[in-house]
């Protein structure tokens, strides 16, 4: 009665203690994150200021050349549909970059839950009486879904608007409490399995996330991203040739004389669809075991396989990365296509883009409105003048009819 009580006392001591390292893993991890989006302010923040003064200056040539107003309304239809354009790609290119950082972060998250799910197939391995390699490879398999789960967390962040298919918050909350568990777990035959079937299945759940982003970037992102560039292109080109037309016209003006000016493209104008950004999604790295030195250990034990050929003891592995040509090897098998889940709706993956296009229109009609009160006061100045001209020939006739009448008298 003693030794159960015993025991069932160190049975919660550990799981405490597990608890307590899990959360100041959570806790280390939120702060890495913290820091590290900081920096990236920072950094944004700096490029940012330069693209502002590049747009300002820009606007200040313009404003010089025009006389602060538009050259022509071409050029003002011309610059919106461009604005339009640019904040349609922006968006689509903000998209891709969020995916493929998320798709990075759930890829390394994958292989840590397939590190995981092997190490915990090697506890059938190791002799009950062992007890100080039983801790040892529940911590490193510990390590891993921990990492794991901050790794899809940090996915699901990024895409914050997007509801995963596989994966979840409360599959994320499941493997945690699985994980809180994991030393109690290791002690019958029965928890084991159980485990692992909760480790498989995430793992599972996992990998066809990932051929669901892949399956998004591919056939909706990167499409979008390419016409979205190409259209953009051409409206940036358009809006180019009609300043430098109206340029001309003004030099014209000035000097009274037509200037040659070079309208071809530059060769070293590259659409920005053409560029892979390079992803900067840091990822949660499984740490090294340090926990199993400070566990209470029984008696040293064998285990199956812990000795080489030789007598020497098998090196372990640390858990921070996959055994080579093994668990990646053994992954689960892809989805057919017709299984995978729908992808989201163009307003989840860009925002409401149907707005821009409205709000654009509703800025056309009121250009259109503008124009055709402009011609309608031109037409209504115009008229004026030739009345007033038709007036003003009626009086001079009248004129020469009096004075051809008193001359003829």
């Amino acid at each position: 009665m003693y030794d159960a009580q015993l025991s069932k006392e160190q049975e919660e001591y550990l799981d405490a203690l597990n608890k307590q390292e899990i959360a100041k893993k959570d806790l280390d991890g939120v702060t890495v994150q913290r820091d590290r989006v900081s920096r990236e302010l920072q950094e944004m923040k700096g490029e940012a200021e330069k693209l502002l003064a590049i747009y300002k200056e820009q606007d200040e040539l313009l404003a010089s050349v025009f006389d602060g107003k538009y050259g022509s309304d071409q050029e003002y239809k011309l610059e919106s549909e461009l604005d339009m354009l640019l904040d349609r790609k922006q968006r689509i290119s903000a998209a891709r970059y969020k995916w493929h950082n998320a798709r990075v972060l759930m890829h390394h998250a994958c292989n840590q839950l397939a590190f995981a799910c092997r190490r915990w197939q090697d506890l059938r391995n190791v002799r009950g009486d062992n007890m100080q390699v039983r801790y040892h490879v529940a911590t490193e398999t510990r390590n891993n879904l921990i990492a794991a789960a901050q790794n899809i967390t940090s996915a699901q962040r990024y895409l914050n608007t997007i509801t995963f298919p596989y994966c979840t918050q409360q599959e994320v909350v499941t493997l945690s409490n699985a994980t809180n568990n994991i030393y109690t777990d290791m002690q019958k035959a029965d928890r084991q399995a159980h485990a692992l079937q909760c480790y498989t299945i995430t793992h599972r759940r996992a990998a066809a996330l990932i051929q669901w982003f892949d399956h998004v970037l591919a056939t909706t992102i990167e499409k979008d991203l390419k016409a979205s560039a190409t259209l953009a292109s051409n409206k940036d080109k358009q809006l180019r040739e009609e300043r430098l037309r109206l340029m001309m016209v003004k030099v014209r003006e000035v000097l009274g004389s037509e200037v040659e000016m070079d309208l071809s493209e530059d060769d070293n104008n590259v659409e920005e669809a053409d560029d892979i950004e390079q992803e900067l999604a840091e990822f949660t790295e499984a740490d090294k075991v340090s926990l199993a030195e400070d566990l209470p250990t029984h008696q040293d034990g064998g285990t199956d396989q812990d000795t080489t050929d030789g007598g020497e003891t098998a090196p372990v592995t640390t858990g921070n990365e996959l055994m080579p040509g093994n668990a990646e090897d053994r992954g689960p098998s892809p989805l057919p296509l017709n299984e995978l889940a729908p992808p989201p709706t163009q307003e989840d993956l860009f925002g409401d883009i149907e707005e821009l296009k409205r709000q654009h229109e509703k800025e056309m009609e009121e250009l259109q409105k503008a124009q055709e009160l402009n011609k309608a006061r031109l037409d209504q100045g115009l008229q004026e003048k030739l009345r007033a001209r038709r007036s003003r020939r009626a009086r001079q006739q009248a004129q020469e009819e009096a004075v051809s009448q008193v001359a003829t008298a």
